[in-house]
């Protein structure tokens, strides 16, 4: 079946509002007020959440109307409600999951109408800002009484030596035509017939490290014509794992891994093409080689990026499953929904070399039970019974678990828990783990080696093909003691621990890599993962006006911090020290720490005003013994490195700071260096990319630098946006407790960065124009082509 963007002309109205137009992907819930009695509080970052509705006219020919028409809505968050034409159509409650409508009989030659109702206005209804409305694209499927089905062309790698796939089609009538085609688009191999085991010479393997891609284009003939044409992209990749590891193509790999939530910053939900692939990009040139999606299905545009740019996937189904973890989340829908849900979210990936593994929940205490574990088993052989090319596995908590099932008696004297916990109400699950860690540390998880712990976990942990463990590194030798055929994977870890957990990783075979929480900062749990200062912040659950989690090997404008500078000196992905300084502004006051966050530096050596403050320098480098220090060409100082890091201080004076790092022999074996930026500051703003796709989105940071172009950091102030032939999707900055509205275009920049989201929906050119309230505007053109 042919299948064209429907995106555009559609209208959207909240609640009891009038109608106007939006782009689609289109984040309801980034429109909707923050406020302090929001009921979901700091897990939606204080965001209400509403009514959604949206409609869209559209126009079909005798012949369209007369054949197979079908919609497919890859999310709508949540309990979507479509009439076509006024006739009501079944959709699945889940916002994070592809789903077909079938416009069959429902349609008319002429003006048609759709509309689609969604909604989230009772909270909360998850653990974090899930978003709202349709945030993921829609597309029309067009087809005739012989036709491919949707997602009719499957293709498996059976054997590499000699290199083989197989190709089903799913078909009604016809005879399919099957040609690939290498990335060159020259013919590789050809066959016929819904099933065909194909022979591809000289085949060249997807892997992260090289993503090769082939391109099986299906030709149906029917008396002679082709009917019809469908053609999907597929990587030629084997997978294999035992208790001896995880193998691609007969590689042994480790698993440089994050999780990043559903969330694009300040665009909200809505996903692009262009915001996920620079968000994939960006994590691979830092190191990383494996995401998961943390806890729902990638949409699309997240697994294209990955197979092009080579970035393993672990894709995720659910946060919840039969036990609810907030008033109104997805488990009343959970048993009546989970099979439909895991079937889509395996065909959508099937064809992606990029996806690894498939996980069935995160944090789930279900399977403590015999009915929970009978669940997981079941869902386990679902999969396998879908795709036997790719592993299960389950972001298990062991520690939550044995909380969950020792009881909570000790939550009422565990110091500082109900307190954090505030409004929230008696905690349990994932909340309940996440108070505990902050309020006692990351020792609270040796609470999973307790005698007896073993008993308990074990059922869950081996009905997996991989064994997800969720903070829970304490148990990875002891467990490839006792269990040696359990192969594990630490699908959620504390990022500062980065160091003991890739030893445990390298030495254990049966531990193929590591996730870190979070690889990219997220909007919700606000403050969460972040270091305050001052004691009203102070705990896990930040007061408003806190937005962002805090969270990140990247804040949410992709900035880097020093969780991933130490990734970097861990993998050994880096070739150069890198420094990284405390915030300078901060140093005068006492600091609340978080137990996600083991440090608040970020790459700056530009701090207004702080003359005189003794700053806190830490520079990563993985082969150093130790590192000099020298300011403006003057020795500071010489700490050793330990556990990848070495710290020291020195006074802040404006100039250059340059960190060398030293062998045990005292001999340089790399330096870098920070700048400080030269007044006048000026407002500066430039497109990451040269042209932006029509239809698409570009991205402009926004700084306020130096004459020598160095970004300065304690000089923000409000900045105005506003674009000219085009639609400012998002203006804003990462400022953990802002008051402004991404939507505005009016924002306080932080720590001297701000970015502005432009969509053109033809091609032409948009121009960018931003003031500040001191600073000269800067204005840009962003050509759309």
């Amino acid at each position: 079946m042919k299948r064209t963007s429907f995106c555009e002309g559609w209208e959207f109205a909240r609640g009891d509002g009038e109608f106007g137009p939006v782009v689609i992907p289109h984040d309801a819930m980034l429109g909707e007020r923050r406020g302090p009695d929001a009921p979901a509080g700091s897990a939606s970052g204080y965001y209400y959440g509403g009514v959604y509705h949206y409609w869209k006219d559209f126009e079909l020919t005798a012949t369209q109307a007369g054949g197979t028409l079908l919609l497919e809505f890859e999310g709508v968050y949540r309990d979507a409600r479509i009439h076509v034409n006024g006739a009501a159509v079944e959709a699945p409650p889940y916002g994070f999951v592809p789903f077909f409508v079938d416009l069959t009989g429902l349609v008319r030659k002429g003006r048609n109408t759709i509309e689609v109702d969604a909604r989230n206005d009772e909270q909360p209804d998850c653990r974090w800002y899930s978003g709202g409305g349709i945030h993921r694209p829609v597309w029309l499927w067009e087809g005739g009484a012989v036709r491919i089905a949707p997602e009719g062309v499957r293709v498996t790698t059976l054997g590499m030596s000699p290199t083989t796939v197989s190709v089903d089609v799913d078909c009604t009538g016809g005879t399919p035509e099957i040609t690939i085609l290498d990335a060159d688009g020259r013919t590789a191999a050809i066959a016929r017939g819904e099933h065909a085991e194909i022979y591809v010479p000289g085949a060249k393997y997807w892997s992260a490290e090289a993503p090769h891609l082939y391109q099986c284009v299906v030709n149906l003939r029917d008396n002679g014509s082709i009917v019809d044409s469908a053609s999907v992209r597929f990587g030629i990749r084997r997978l294999e794992w035992s208790p001896r590891g995880l193998f691609v193509n007969g590689r042994e790999t480790l698993l440089r891994g994050g999780c990043i939530h559903c969330d694009n910053g300040i665009i909200g939900a809505a996903t692009f093409p262009e915001s996920e692939r620079r968000r994939i990009r960006m994590l691979k040139e830092a190191g990383f080689n494996a995401v998961r999606i943390a806890h729902n299905p990638a949409p699309s545009t997240i697994l294209d990026a990955c197979d092009e740019l080579g970035m393993y996937v672990m894709d995720e189904a659910w946060d919840t499953w039969f036990t609810r973890k907030s008033s109104y989340d997805y488990s009343d829908h959970f048993l009546e929904w989970c099979d439909h849900d895991l079937r889509r979210m395996v065909a959508h990936d099937y064809n992606h070399p990029s996806v690894i593994m498939y996980s069935i929940g995160n944090e789930v205490a279900d399977p403590i039970t015999p009915e929970g574990v009978k669940m997981e088993q079941s869902m386990v052989s679902l999969v396998h019974s879908l795709d036997a090319s790719r592993p299960v596995t389950c972001g298990l908590n062991p520690t939550m678990m044995v909380m969950e099932k020792i009881g909570r008696a000790w939550y009422a004297n565990a110091d500082g828990i109900a307190e954090a916990a505030g409004s929230s109400g008696a905690p349990r699950g994932s909340l309940l783990f996440n108070l505990a860690a902050q309020a006692s540390g990351t020792g609270m998880t040796m609470l999973s080696n307790v005698p007896g712990a073993d008993k308990l976990l074990s059922p869950a942990l081996d009905a997996l093909d991989i064994a997800g463990y969720n903070y829970a590194a304490s148990r990875y030798a002891i467990d490839a003691r006792k269990h040696h055929d359990r192969l594990i994977v630490g699908s959620e870890t504390f990022p500062h621990k980065l160091p003991s957990n890739w030893r445990l990783v390298e030495t254990i075979p049966n531990v193929i890599g590591d996730f870190m929480w979070a690889a990219w900062d997220y909007l919700g749990e606000a403050g969460s993962n972040a270091w305050a200062y001052s004691p009203e912040e102070a705990g896990f659950s930040k007061p408003w006006p806190w937005l962002f989690a805090g969270s990140g090997a990247f804040d949410a404008l992709g900035q880097p911090s020093a969780h991933g500078a130490l990734a970097g000196a861990v993998w050994g992905t880096t070739d150069a020290p890198s420094i990284q300084v405390r915030p300078v502004n901060k140093m005068g006051g006492r600091t609340y720490r978080a137990t996600w966050r083991g440090s608040d530096a970020l790459p700056s050596w530009s701090w207004a005003g702080c003359e005189g403050t003794i700053a806190r320098v830490e520079v990563y480098d993985g082969r150093a013994a130790s590192v000099k220090l020298r300011l403006n060409g003057e020795d500071v100082g010489v700490a050793r490195v330990r556990d990848y890091v070495a710290k020291i201080d020195a006074e802040y004076y404006p100039g250059t700071l340059t960190a060398i790092a030293l062998d045990e022999g005292g001999r340089e074996i790399g330096r870098s260096s920070l700048s400080t930026a030269r007044p006048p500051f000026r407002l500066c703003a430039s497109a990451e990319e040269a042209t932006t796709r029509a239809g698409g989105v570009a991205y402009i940071p926004v700084t306020i630098e130096g004459s020598n172009g160095i970004v300065e950091s304690n000089v923000d102030e409000m900045l105005r946006a506003e674009v000219d032939g085009g639609h400012l999707l998002g203006f804003g900055s990462a400022q953990p407790a802002p008051t402004e509205s991404f939507l505005t275009g009016e924002y306080t920049a932080y720590r001297g960065h701000a970015l502005a989201i432009v969509h053109r929906a033809s091609p032409g050119t948009a121009r960018l124009t931003v003031r500040g309230e001191t600073l000269a505007p800067t204005s840009i053109d962003i050509v759309f082509k």
